[in-house]
């Protein structure tokens, strides 16, 4: 009898874990929309978030210093 509550238990888990890799919950999941958009400093090709980011005539720039 106790045989057979630990195939029953061990099956239980094997078969939620089974579960669980091949669907993942919402948590687990790589969300595609919630980063930003990186762009790279023309000076030294360092990428930065846009919101960041300098722009002055029309080139974009990772700090003042390089944008003058």
């Amino acid at each position: 009898m106790i045989k057979l509550i630990l195939v029953m238990l061990l099956g239980w888990i094997g078969f939620t874990l089974f579960k669980k890799i091949i669907n993942p919950t919402e948590s687990n999941k790589i969300s595609s929309g919630s980063g930003q958009k990186m762009v790279a400093c023309v000076v030294c090709d360092t990428h930065i978030p846009e919101s960041e980011a300098i722009i002055k005539n029309g080139k974009t720039y990772c700090s003042k210093e390089h944008s003058e």
